[in-house]
């Protein structure tokens, strides 16, 4: 075997060998939750409602599947939360990487579906699966706040007369409604400490933050799917379907 015919073996094993790692997970292994419908709405209610969630994403070519775990069908304390092991949930699930995303309330009134989520165990723990969010590799490497995401959901999300509720305004007047708040950047941030998140972010040119007191119940349907973003301290806000 000539000089030549060696160094093209070499770079086709090299070449090989980059579209095996640009592969990534196949498809096919990426375990997807599988849903069903119900006739009747079930869900959680209460204002603010406490959960934790641990996201698996699954990197399949120049794509990234994340799929969304919360424990509010049995919420964890922060130090069970803490001990959980993402280096052992990340081995088990096949997944490419784990985020923990945890110390999150609800911000708002109800949290309804006619779809019956799944429920999986991760570290030791009972887990609901109720949500996938496809993002590109792009997205990923320049996460940054104020950029809308699609997520993959169905989801009524009600909001009280009476109420407050906390807004992002784009420059192009699309409103986002907050559906939960974090302690994860701001350790000591309450729902009372809401009010006076407006002093604290660092909003893009044009964008506004606003408190309104409802008028008349706030229903946001997702519909299958939804955009949604974050502020500076990964509070996530829900775009309003009318706006």
């Amino acid at each position: 075997m000539n000089r030549r015919s060696i160094l093209g073996l070499i770079a086709i094993a090299l070449l090989a060998g980059g579209l095996y790692l640009l592969r990534g997970v196949p498809e096919e292994s990426i375990p997807y939750p599988e849903f069903e419908q119900s006739d009747t709405l079930g869900g959680y209610s209460g204002r603010p409602i406490p959960y934790n969630e641990v996201l698996l994403g699954y990197r399949s070519w120049f794509g990234v599947k994340v799929i969304v775990y919360n424990d509010l069908n049995d919420v964890m304390s922060d130090e069970e939360f803490d001990a959980l092991d993402l280096d052992a949930i990340k081995q088990a699930s096949g997944a490419s990487f784990v985020i923990p995303n945890g110390r999150r309330y609800w911000v708002l009134d109800r949290i309804e579906s006619y779809r019956v989520t799944p429920r999986r165990e991760l570290g030791g723990h009972e887990f609901l699966v109720p949500a996938v969010v496809e993002l590109s590799l792009w997205d990923l490497l320049s996460r940054k706040p104020y950029r809308p995401t699609t997520v993959a959901r169905d989801t009524i999300y009600t909001y009280l007369a009476g109420t407050k509720v906390y807004r992002l305004i784009d420059p192009d007047g699309k409103v986002y409604t907050m559906q939960s708040a974090t302690r994860a950047i701001a350790p000591g941030q309450t729902i009372d400490q809401l009010d006076r998140l407006s002093d604290r972010l660092e909003l893009p040119e044009g964008w506004e933050f606003r408190i309104d007191i409802l008028e008349a119940d706030l229903v946001l349907e997702s519909g299958g799917q939804t955009e949604v973003l974050q502020d500076d301290f990964q509070n996530t806000y829900q775009r309003n379907v009318e706006s």
